[in-house]
């Protein structure tokens, strides 16, 4: 989580690089170099500065690699950190690079994106799906971003947070604002942390067609209620977009935006200005040209970039104009001035984007190429150095050069003379603002659906770092009926059947005792082995009287048992024989069993709640005979032996023995029905497990992700735990 002060620490970083020396001196400087440097957030940092501080040079850089092409469009800046480089698409997928290879880690995706004909206007096709780009939190291991989806029919803003190593599903929450019809607003800025809340801006598509106005919002890290602010009333525009930079955020965790042109005459609405937001999203001063009427009226968009916060204490904003305002931090003016100074910059237009910040220099995208502008605070001045008319993208600095995309090219820019030192072929863009990025020693640059890698003086980075030990009761599995795996925590996947031809669906699964491996078992008595699980025989091609429910694997994982609708036990290996429900008449059929510890005895359960026990497993009690709201769909054992759960389809938990209570979603309406439950190793804690892959936690067991109102090919039937 990026507290206060790990948000101070980063400004303090930036501002120290930014107070050492202008363009020119710094140029000439010997930087310490470390390769591992990340790049975490859009521009590097919270304040946007678009510096990489790492001290490699990439004047003769080499193409390091190409990835493979990506799902679809690429709008974001590429991250970077643990060695692994992550990107998303208009697909609604992230991705996860290896940073030696540009191999795919992993890919998780998120939703279906919006077809670009259901939005009544726009610039990005065939399909809207994440095009903000990313924010990563190392510490908590989450990488965030939000996805423009289908729900039902309606496009919906949705917040995702995904575990960095594996892209497993931590969050999933929707943030469209209050009152704002959602076909009409685009997630188009970068994402930022402040204070442990992920923030970023919503403005309209391309066209300002229909009712929107520009909105700021910051949502818990950890899940919980978004806060809003709303820029403008609704339809008067006023964007928030910024051309894909971030929200800047400042030591105090203080929140920086600039908006776009609005549709009011008067009176003022806080369109086309500059607005300091407080961490709780209050506006706490603004600056707008004593013009902004007129820029109005004439789409001059001062929004189009962001703020550029500098350690002099100003704050420079260039928007549509052709004019450079330059701002006291402490005191922005209102909206009846002109700032402390001004220039005349950008001849044509702004190209849109963050801006490169590099001590009291701003290199600034302009359509008619970047610009060099330089800024004194005493006396107030504001000056264009030098412009290079060959890149017009957002700028970042690395190895002391400017790096800027124009075309299909990336440009090294020399600082002091604004002459091109260094040209990198990086194909074609989707991206109207595409910026390159720096980390683990790579020079990154998005193409239209691609990522390319230039190795600069560290070479080529080692492989990813291994993900970092999971806390105690935090890993499990999700199996879903075409034996589709999902893994959370430290449970490893070991191969799944999900793509495959099945005879009949998966109805369960079990772990080895190991945890190198588990079985998947389908309703014809299949079984599938991963990993170290060891085949021991199955009824897959067998007449059945009823078909197979579930499955149970003994203590040494050298056999398995499979348990049938009827209570008929078959069992495989060293799994014995201790009795079965087969041909006695039952009241409801069996659906799920549970084993004791030793492996000498066994519980099946039916749909009413009826408990039958063989081999050492004692009866305890049971629900059978008794009225309940929802039928039971699984049985799980206290790791003593001397009790079990029943759950309910609604997540009704039924406890008896030792198996203690620890919390139920009985009383909550769920989207989907509850298929199965998983305890702690300890027996101080429960998973629930929902057919949409949704998971409730209890006691002990930790949330380490879920596949909750994320598309599945086939709903899960079953969960189980590691440990």
């Amino acid at each position: 989580m990026l507290c206060a002060g790990l948000a101070l620490l980063l400004s303090s970083i930036a501002m120290a690089a930014l107070s050492a020396a202008g363009a020119p001196e710094a140029a000439g400087a010997t930087a310490h170099v470390d390769a591992s440097t990340s790049w975490t957030v859009y521009h590097g940092n919270a304040l946007g500065s678009g510096e990489d501080t790492s001290g490699v040079s990439f004047s003769s850089a080499t193409r390091a690699w190409t990835s493979p092409v990506l799902d679809g469009q690429v709008y974001g800046e590429p991250l970077e950190a643990t060695g692994r480089v992550y990107v998303a698409t208009e697909n609604d997928t992230v991705y996860a690079l290896a940073a030696n290879t540009g191999a795919v880690l992993w890919s998780s995706h998120v939703g279906t994106a919006v077809p670009s004909g259901d939005l009544p206007c726009g610039d990005i096709s065939p399909t809207v799906g994440i095009t903000g780009t990313p924010v990563l939190d190392v510490a908590r291991g989450e990488i965030f971003a939000v996805a423009d989806e289908l729900s039902g029919t309606t496009p919906a803003h949705v917040l995702v947070g995904l575990n960095m190593y594996t892209g497993t599903t931590l969050m999933d929450q929707d943030v469209d604002p209050p009152g704002q019809p959602t076909a009409a607003i685009l997630q188009r800025t970068g994402l930022n942390l402040s204070n442990g809340n992920v923030v970023f801006g919503y403005g309209g598509n391309d066209g300002d067609c229909s009712t929107y106005s520009g909105w700021v919002a910051s949502v818990p890290e950890g899940g919980g209620a978004p806060g809003y602010y709303q820029a403008v009333p609704i339809g008067n525009d006023g964007a928030v977009w910024m051309g894909g930079a971030a929200p800047v955020v400042d030591g105090s965790g203080n929140i920086w935006v600039a908006t776009g042109n609005g549709s009011s005459s008067t009176p003022y609405d806080f369109s086309d200005s500059v607005l300091q937001l407080t961490p709780g999203l209050a506006r706490s001063q603004y600056f707008a040209p004593s013009n902004w009427s007129f820029m109005n009226s004439h789409d001059q968009d001062l929004g189009s970039t962001a703020p550029a916060l500098l350690s002099n204490g100003t704050v420079l904003q260039v928007g549509k104009n052709q004019t450079a305002y330059l701002l006291d931090q402490s005191d922005l003016g209102g909206n009846t001035g002109t700032g402390i100074a001004t220039a005349s910059v950008c001849p044509g237009a702004i190209a849109g984007g963050g801006d490169a910040i590099v001590g009291s220099v701003v290199y600034v995208p302009c359509e008619s190429g970047l610009q060099a502008v330089q800024t004194s605070a005493s006396p107030a001045s504001v000056s264009v150095l030098w412009t290079n008319s060959s890149a017009h993208g957002p700028p970042i600095s690395a190895g002391g050069l400017i790096w800027s995309i124009g075309g299909s090219s990336l440009y090294g820019i020399d600082p002091s003379t604004g002459a091109t030192v260094a040209t990198l072929a990086v194909g074609s863009q989707a991206n109207h603002f595409p910026t390159p990025s720096v980390g683990d020693g790579l020079l990154l640059a998005p193409a239209s659906d691609q990522v390319t890698a230039f190795a600069g003086s560290a070479g080529i980075p080692g492989p990813p770092s291994p993900p970092p030990a999971a806390p105690p009761n935090s890993s499990y599995w999700l199996a879903a009926s075409d034996g589709g795996i999902f893994t959370y925590g430290n449970a490893g996947f070991y191969g799944s059947t999900g793509g495959m031809h099945l005879n009949q669906p998966v109805v369960a699964m079990a772990p080895t005792a190991s945890e190198g491996g588990y079985w998947l078992a389908a309703s014809d008595g299949g079984i599938f082995s991963f990993g170290d699980a060891g085949f021991h025989g199955s009824m897959g091609g067998h007449s059945l009287n009823r078909p197979i429910v579930g499955m149970a694997a003994t203590p040494d994982g050298g056999g398995y048992w499979l348990v049938a609708s009827d209570g008929g036990i078959f069992s495989f290996g060293d799994a014995g024989f201790y009795g079965s429900m087969g041909g006695k008449p039952l009241n409801k059929p069996i659906v799920g069993m549970a084993t004791t510890h030793d492996g000498l005895g066994y519980w099946l359960v039916a749909s009413d709640g009826g408990v039958f026990s063989f081999g050492d497993a004692a009866f305890h009690g049971s629900m059978g005979g008794k009225p309940l709201n929802k039928p039971i769909v699984g049985i799980a054992s206290a790791s003593d032996s001397l009790g079990y759960w029943l759950v309910a389809s609604d997540a009704g938990i039924f406890n008896f023995g030792d198996a203690a209570f620890f919390g139920s979603a009985g009383s909550v309406p769920l989207r989907q029905p509850a298929v199965g439950m998983a305890p702690t190793p300890d027996g101080r804690g429960y998973w629930i497990a929902a057919s949409d892959g949704g998971i409730f936690n209890y006691g002990d067991a930790n949330f380490s992700g879920s596949e909750g109102a994320v598309v599945l090919n086939r709903p899960v039937v079953g969960v189980a735990a590691e440990g």
